[in-house]
């Protein structure tokens, strides 16, 4: 009840007649005391006390009421506030006041990554949990492609597929919390919009959320199509990711500018000609330039270790009008090996064609030649090399115990085993280069090392 109305009810009969009087008389009186008042003969000096009494207790009541009203405002706004639907939110940004309530309530995990999870009519399939410092986004085709740093350090991306498993078109828009290993949550930097998935169909997304620098992701709450489950982060089998879902998340990376995670999800043994610089080089210059769109899958085949799909994609121009290619937009085969129990791309030679045509190939300085079997070493046997002589001495003498004894006017320095022949300094001006192992260099190794073979004077040269 309004303070108004109690106080009009409390007055009521003669008194409120008199309450109205008094504010609303018709004829005006002259105190006694000479303050002029609206008044009603003898009782003026009542009148006024008890006007004086109303004004204070009227004034009491509303301060009552509003200290009453203010106390249970926020019950009542939260009351109110529209609840989130099992879909999620409605607007964008980030979620209500506690959009994630009970999403991290239970303590035993409903799956992990790779392991396929049912939520009513649909599944959801985590792929990977990576950490980026800044999101790249195209929309779709003919939008802007953004970015954003994160407000907190770094974002936590996960990566998943979610299928419509009925047999009739669903609308589904997950509501997510993320759980780290110190006990904190954290909602997602932007909801997702509401996809309709046709019966059958698989679609891969991101969540993405900030988090402070070294945060560890633990676990992820999902609330989608009704249901709710807790996944366990830290609990690795995706070896169960069927090879659809990796083609799916291959083409999302594109639309994320995620070039070194697709590059990634190639068989090695595929891509020794394409080193991930090359592929780099090759599209990153495409971002914003162009837009693609995985339209279909079909199966070809798949086996335990081999798979196989045709896919048919629509590459898009910055405009937004598919590009008049039709090799570039025809169906193409994508071929997939199972290797250390997980399913890699296999890179087609024509993909391999059009990046080594596009990226500069540096061509390696040459190398030396390897050594020619057939030169023939010229340099004397240790024991045929006499003892160093002095400088002032520019002829040596060299004995051979097999051979007459010869005189040698210039001692040339040994042939290199990469046969580039080389003339060494006349005698007495020797260098290290000119030996082939220590031992021969402490031949020519004199007393106070004239020719600077012992620089740490050790006593060993070179």
């Amino acid at each position: 009840m309004l303070p108004g109305t109690f106080a009009f009810v409390y007055f009521g009969g003669a008194r409120a007649d008199l309450y109205q009087r008094r504010f609303f008389g018709l004829r005006r009186v002259r105190w006694r005391d000479g303050v002029e008042g609206r008044g009603m003969g003898p009782y003026h000096v009542s009148l006024v006390g008890l006007l004086r009494n109303v004004v204070i207790l009227a004034g009491a009541l509303l301060l009552l009421g509003l200290v009453s009203a203010c106390s249970g405002g926020t019950g009542t706004n939260e009351a109110e506030e529209p609840a989130n639907t099992a879909d999620g939110p409605d607007g964008g940004g980030r979620q209500g006041r506690n959009p994630g309530a009970g999403l991290l309530a239970s303590e035993e995990a409903d799956g992990g990554l790779g392991e396929r999870v049912g939520l009513g009519d649909v599944s959801l399939r985590l792929f990977d949990v990576r950490d980026e410092d800044i999101v790249y986004y195209a929309p779709g085709p003919g939008e802007r492609v953004f970015s954003k740093d994160s407000p907190t350090g770094e974002f936590v991306a996960v990566d998943f597929v979610v299928t419509n498993d009925s047999a009739s078109p669903v609308t589904v828009r997950p509501e997510t919390l993320l759980g780290d290993a110190a006990g904190g949550t954290h909602r997602p930097e932007e909801p997702l919009e509401a996809a309709e998935l046709r019966a059958g169909q698989s679609r891969a997304s991101t969540l993405f959320f900030a988090v402070p620098n070294g945060t560890t992701p633990e676990r992820l709450g999902v609330r989608l199509a009704g249901s709710g489950a807790s996944l366990d982060l830290l609990s690795d089998r995706r070896g169960e990711i069927p090879p659809a879902d990796h083609l799916r998340v291959y083409h999302l990376y594109f639309q994320q500018k995620a070039y070194e995670e697709a590059y990634e999800m190639y068989d090695p043994a595929s891509t020794q000609d394409v080193t991930l610089g090359d592929w780099l080089t090759f599209y990153e210059p495409l971002w914003g330039s162009r837009y693609l769109r995985l339209d279909s899958l079909t199966r070809v085949f798949v086996v335990s270790d081999e798979a196989s799909f045709e896919m048919d994609r629509t590459f898009y121009a910055r405009d937004g009008d598919p590009v008049a290619d039709p090799i570039l937009n025809a169906p193409v085969l994508q071929d997939m090996v199972k290797t250390e129990g997980a399913w890699k791309l296999v890179m087609g030679e024509d993909l391999v064609d059009d990046i080594v045509a596009e990226v500069p190939q540096f061509t390696p300085p040459p190398e030396d030649p390897p050594p020619d079997a057939d030169d023939e070493e010229t340099t004397a046997p240790e024991s045929t090399v006499p003892e160093a002589v002095p400088e002032a001495e520019r002829e040596t003498t060299v004995s051979e115990p097999t051979a007459p004894e010869l005189t040698a006017p210039e001692v040339t320095a040994p042939e290199t085993t990469a046969g580039r022949a080389t003339t060494a300094s006349p005698a007495g001006d020797y260098a290290c280069s000119d030996f082939r192992t220590q031992e021969e260099a402490q031949l020519y190794l004199a007393p106070g090392d004239p020719y600077v073979l012992d620089p740490d004077g050790n006593g060993r040269a070179c």
